[in-house]
């Protein structure tokens, strides 16, 4: 019997969690805020919320980073297997790699375990780098 494959929201719960241990400083995305309520979804677009922004923004301070510059990083969490990366998110990530400088990298990040790897690449060894 194959295991189930955690959802995305599951995945990126876990990382929120991991985040939360390592110390870092990072934010949600609230792309995928359902309502039903018309004035709502005005209100979103009029405060400009886009679709397609990737789900998470995570500071990797320079005193946290390998290399001591400080980054940003956007990941768009998807499933292990299965989730589709759309043609919006595809375009945000291109639009934020392309800014042209090393303190900005969007990646899709198929799990939680890619997530982490991600972030891990930017910080400096150490207890906050082990998972």
């Amino acid at each position: 019997m194959a295991l189930e494959v955690p959802l995305e929201d599951d995945e990126q719960i876990t990382f929120v969690q991991w985040l939360e241990l390592v110390g870092l400083r990072f934010t949600s995305v609230p792309n995928s805020t359902y309502t039903k309520s018309w004035s709502q979804k005005s209100k979103n677009r009029y405060t400009g919320l886009h679709a397609g922004f990737p789900d998470l923004i995570v500071l990797v301070p320079p005193t946290r980073a390998k290399d001591g510059v400080g980054r940003m990083l956007c990941p768009e969490m998807k499933r292990r297997q299965g989730g589709t990366v759309s043609a919006v998110q595809k375009e945000w990530i291109a639009a934020l790699n392309g800014l042209g400088t090393p303190a900005v990298e969007a990646r899709v990040c198929k799990g939680c375990q890619e997530a982490m790897d991600f972030v891990n690449e930017y910080l400096k060894p150490g207890p906050s780098s082990i998972f």
